[in-house]
């Protein structure tokens, strides 16, 4: 098959694709559209061909051509069908049959984008119309905001005092953050009550792990709880790692490389852990898990601090590397974090992308605010009892301890 031949079946598929989904929701709804499979199909082959023949005033003509039996099928069934989503549909499906011919791995991929958006329009509305809270579509609209327009506008270069700040980098930190709050909201939404606690516990270490194990710790005072506490507890833990490995990739691959290895050991060890738990408590008849209110995606508040403490903790740390050298950015590290690992992670991180620290001497800080913010989640654990505290403890030690020993081996 020539390649031709090819893109004008991609143009077909597109066509075919979209129209199978047209005439199958218009058999559901008992409504009998202007434009189904046949149609959609033949209008896709007619960009196809229109585009292939290279006269852009032959393509300008057919679009034209659509448009008006679109406008001409809306006026006569806007009274009853005011959606105009088919005509859309089709004139979508026209401009994608004439991008098969010079594009079609784009043009193919559009297409299914389009005919996925409109098999999914029963879910789709019910989630805007009823699931969706107002503050969760403010938030979604400030997660566009912030990714769309402000990250491109940001410069990607070093700058500040010792030349620490890269905006664009920081940016993006303050991005997955976000992003990764989004997730764990939607998740706890959309599991629902029975899995709540664990599921809650993960995506809350996106935020902050010792946060959220200082707030679990109230639930794993109670019998009925504790199992499912422990679990979100240690599953925080899980997200520290996580995140750690996804904020060092955003800064420093080089450094990820190096560090890959022991951050992998303590995230299986942790995660183990977590899933004991969480077996435990899925087994566990006697607790009931209310749904909590529906919330806000994410606090951008906390995000712009994380970013500041990050902006805050590099400048020491460069700082510190000038006057004392590898030493002195352990010891850095091992401070920072007692109040957050992962903002000492972009800190070094940044300073080896910026060539101010070698990769391989990146390692022993990392792991230095990990064991600090071990230590950390540890004490507030505390406040949950013995039976609480103890299990999130030694899940926790073990993780760390194998993280240190893969170092070990592997020096």
């Amino acid at each position: 098959m020539d390649i031709f031949t090819w893109n004008i079946a991609v143009a077909l598929g597109i066509g075919l694709l979209i129209g199978i989904e047209r005439e199958r929701s218009d058999a559901e709804q008992h409504f009998a559209a202007f434009a189904g499979i046949r149609t959609f199909t033949l209008t896709a082959l007619l960009g196809a061909l229109a585009s292939s023949l290279g006269s852009t005033a032959l393509l300008v003509a057919a679009v034209l051509a659509v448009a008006v039996l679109v406008a001409i099928s809306y006026h006569r069934s806007s009274a009853s069908d005011p959606g105009g989503t088919t005509e859309i549909a089709l004139l979508v499906t026209l401009l994608c049959g004439a991008m098969a011919i010079e594009r079609p791995a784009l043009a193919a991929g559009i297409g299914t984008v389009v005919a996925v958006l409109l098999h999914l329009k029963p879910v789709l509305h019910q989630t805007v119309r009823t699931a969706m809270t107002r503050s969760e579509l403010t938030d979604g609209l400030l997660l566009a905001a912030a990714a769309l327009v402000i990250w491109p506008l940001l410069p990607d270069r070093q700058m500040g005092p010792y030349d620490a700040w890269n905006p664009h980098v920081l940016w993006l930190v303050v991005l997955l953050f976000m992003a990764m709050s989004a997730a764990g909201h939607l998740a706890v939404r959309l599991l629902g009550q029975r899995y709540g606690l664990p599921v809650a516990g993960l995506f809350g270490g996106f935020v902050s792990s010792t946060g959220t194990i200082a707030s679990l710790a109230g639930r794993g005072a109670q019998p009925q709880w504790r199992h499912a506490a422990i679990a979100g507890a240690l599953l925080s833990t899980v997200a520290t790692y996580l995140q750690m490995m996804f904020l060092l990739g955003a800064t420093s691959p080089a450094l990820l490389k190096h560090a890959a290895l022991p951050l992998g050991a303590g995230l299986l060890v942790v995660a183990l852990c977590g899933a004991f738990h969480t077996w435990r408590a899925m087994h566990n008849t006697s607790a009931n898990h209310g749904e909590d209110p529906p919330g806000r995606m994410f606090d951008w508040r906390i995000g712009l601090t994380f970013a500041l403490i990050t902006s805050v903790l590099q400048v020491i740390t460069l700082a510190v590397n000038q006057m004392f050298g590898q030493q002195g950015v352990t010891a850095a590290a091992l401070l920072g974090g007692l109040a957050d690992a992962h903002a000492t992670a972009v800190s070094i991180g940044s300073m080896t992308a910026a060539g101010k620290m070698a990769a391989a001497d990146g390692l022993l800080p990392i792991l230095a605010a990990l064991t600090s913010n071990a230590a950390s989640k540890i004490v507030v654990a505390l406040a949950g009892g013995s039976r609480f505290a103890w299990p999130v403890a030694l899940g926790v030690v073990l993780s760390t301890a194998a993280s240190w020993a893969v170092l070990w081996l592997t020096v």
